[in-house]
């Protein structure tokens, strides 16, 4: 797979979103024992997300709901909204592989 149409390096995107997760335990005053009986994802694999950004799927969507954000994550990969009829129209629709 290229990446040569993004910025960053799927390492460099991971330890960013780690960043965030523990900025935003830490704007809510949790711990990461805290964090971890609210999310049931061990502290140790809560430590590891955040210095190193590896997390499982699953764990990153427990701590993603502990932490209330998880709207943004189930909005991850979503269809833009059509703002006008104009747009609806004009959309077409592709299907199959490209």
């Amino acid at each position: 797979m290229a990446l040569t149409h993004i910025l960053y390096a799927p390492g460099e995107i991971a330890l960013q979103i780690a960043e965030n997760a523990k900025r935003l335990r830490l704007s809510k005053n949790l711990s990461r024992k805290t964090l971890s009986e609210k999310s049931g994802v061990p502290e140790p694999t809560i430590k590891r997300f955040e210095t190193t950004g590896k997390v499982s799927l699953d764990a990153l969507l427990l701590i993603a709901t502990a932490l209330g954000a998880v709207e943004q994550l189930a909005n991850l990969f979503a269809s833009p909204t059509m703002q006008s009829m104009d747009e609806l129209k004009n959309h077409e629709r592709i299907r199959g592989r490209q």
